[in-house]
């Protein structure tokens, strides 16, 4: 047997070991609620981008009010943005709180990414359904909690 072929047959062997561990699927982790450490004060703008249930898709309302705070922030070149990302009580918990850090990365993307604002100036929260603006019982479809809202400071 020659060197080669017992290298080969070494790599195929661990090869065929390791590919039951790469395959194994782990249970997604919970992603944690990160509200704002620091309120954004009395002076701050905010705004509010509601979403259709289920959804972290940018409607046209949306995209014009991330136009609206676009135009703030270029104005303002000293001020940030903070995003924080909420939803109402249809779903669990976990898949909420998911849900709210996709709607809060939508907008951040909306400005970084399209609108050209700088990253260092967009902070992004998320909060699932714990931080509502009209508290509701569990699965409660209510418009005014599918948001995300957006402090100008």
């Amino acid at each position: 047997m020659s060197l080669d072929t017992f290298s080969s047959r070494h790599v195929a062997l661990l090869v065929l070991l390791a590919l039951p561990a790469a395959c194994a699927r782990t249970p997604p982790a919970t992603v944690a609620s990160n509200p704002p450490p620091v309120s954004p004060g009395p002076a701050a703008t905010w705004y509010h981008i509601e979403f259709a249930s289920n959804s972290h898709a940018l409607d046209a309302r949306g995209r014009l009010t991330v136009g609206d705070i676009t135009s703030i922030l270029q104005r303002h070149p000293d001020e940030i943005a903070t995003i924080v990302g909420k939803t109402d009580t249809v779903g669990s918990p976990d898949y909420n709180m998911h849900l709210s850090h996709l709607r809060a990365d939508t907008v951040r993307d909306a400005l970084v990414y399209n609108s050209n604002v700088a990253a260092d100036r967009v902070e992004t929260r998320w909060t699932g359904e714990t931080r509502q603006r009209v508290a509701t019982a569990d699965n409660v479809p209510d418009a005014p909690n599918r948001v995300v809202d957006v402090a100008i400071h």
